[in-house]
């Protein structure tokens, strides 16, 4: 039976870790109360982690920020080992719970040691020469939202995530921390720059709202993060999501969005099958698991 431990990171190997990970255009988070700590399995140091510790409402919680290890993912003996050790020094901070995201690969080694998906990230990367893809139809047509509906957005959109990420297992909280101070901002005239509102419309009546972010990367390509997308009450099941995502997907196009990035709620089977049947990959699946 493999006996793993989590010790306290050198400060010379933390270093390292660091200038190789900058190096790789993926520098390590530096943000919060951050611990950096090494993973044994028996006497052999398998890779490293970088936890930060956060309180929310009288809870605590630790985020594996970062994981890098020589473990196979079907290594389950070792994994298990690990991961029950990360999760005895979470407790001995005091959390009530671990959460992460972690590439699909490794999702399995974390389900079976009692983690629950929260919610996956799916991508895809827009061919400027092929037709759009998610055109059944084009019922539905976007334009900006109007100062009014960005201001009515603003105050209703806080209470749409929460209830979201509340149901997935995302939030533990009441919180939405630095997305709500975000969401506030969404009602300024003009709103801030690369948030991206638009209204989905019917023969010009709305029938849904859609907010992203656009990002403009290292290596300067522009990508679109969607924060979210919804259909009103009276308008759904009538299969206009993909016509929607069909109209957006026109217009950032025309905007040079190179890559689409959007997170999906595990409990929302039918928004991952849209996305992966119109050629979407999984980037990351998010994980959460109490302690108590």
């Amino acid at each position: 039976m493999s006996v793993a431990r989590v010790t306290p990171m050198p400060e010379d190997r933390l270093a390292a870790w660091r200038a190789g990970s900058a190096d790789a255009g993926t520098p390590l988070p530096t943000d919060g109360e951050l611990e950096a700590v090494e993973l044994a399995v028996g006497d052999v140091v398998v890779g490293g982690a970088l936890l930060g510790h956060t309180s929310e409402d009288g809870r605590r919680r630790t985020s594996v920020r970062r994981l890098q290890t020589t473990l196979d993912p079907g290594a389950a003996e070792p994994w298990a080992a690990v991961l029950a050790a990360l999760e005895q020094h979470a407790r001995a901070r005091g959390a009530d719970s671990v959460v992460t995201a972690v590439p699909p690969v490794l999702s399995g080694v974390f389900r079976a040691a009692g983690y629950l998906a929260t919610m996956t990230t799916v991508s895809k990367r827009l061919d400027p020469d092929a037709a759009p893809e998610l055109q059944e139809d084009r019922r539905v047509a976007v334009r900006a939202m109007t100062s009014e509906e960005r201001r009515v957005f603003s105050a209703e959109v806080a209470a749409l995530l929460r209830d979201g990420m509340a149901r997935a297992g995302v939030l533990s909280g009441t919180s939405l921390g630095d997305l709500g101070d975000r969401v506030a901002g969404l009602a300024a005239d003009p709103p801030p720059d690369g948030e991206l509102l638009m209204v989905g419309l019917v023969d010009g009546v709305p029938v849904g709202r859609a907010w992203a972010t656009l990002v403009t990367t290292d290596d300067g390509a522009l990508d679109f993060l969607g924060n979210t997308l919804e259909l009103f009450p009276e308008h759904r099941g009538q299969r206009l999501t993909p016509s929607f995502l069909g109209a957006l997907r026109r217009h950032v196009q025309s905007l040079g969005v190179r890559d689409v990035h959007l997170r999906v709620y595990a409990h929302d089977d039918s928004a991952r099958r849209t996305f992966l049947e119109a050629g979407a990959g999984i980037d990351d699946v998010h994980l959460r698991k109490d302690l108590v």
